[in-house]
């Protein structure tokens, strides 16, 4: 009896590793903090949107701008 228990204690662990460790490789946050995103104000999402959006096309023209140095 003691041994099953064990047994699925460790399975459990197992396999809350393996979805931690497959979320931190594919980079997705954990459900925790998607859930907590749908409570956030709209305004607020469309702010932090908008943060993200020209954090991401500065970093694209900072590319551009490296890859035509290298290039030229």
């Amino acid at each position: 009896m003691l041994d099953r228990f064990l047994e699925r204690m460790m399975q459990r662990k197992s396999n809350k590793l393996h979805r931690k460790a497959l979320q931190i490789v594919n980079l997705s946050p954990s459900e925790s903090w998607v859930e907590k995103l749908v409570e956030v104000h709209p305004m607020k999402q469309v702010a932090w949107a908008t943060v993200i959006q020209v954090s991401v096309f500065g970093f694209m023209l900072l590319s551009f701008w490296g890859i035509n140095k290298i290039i030229s």
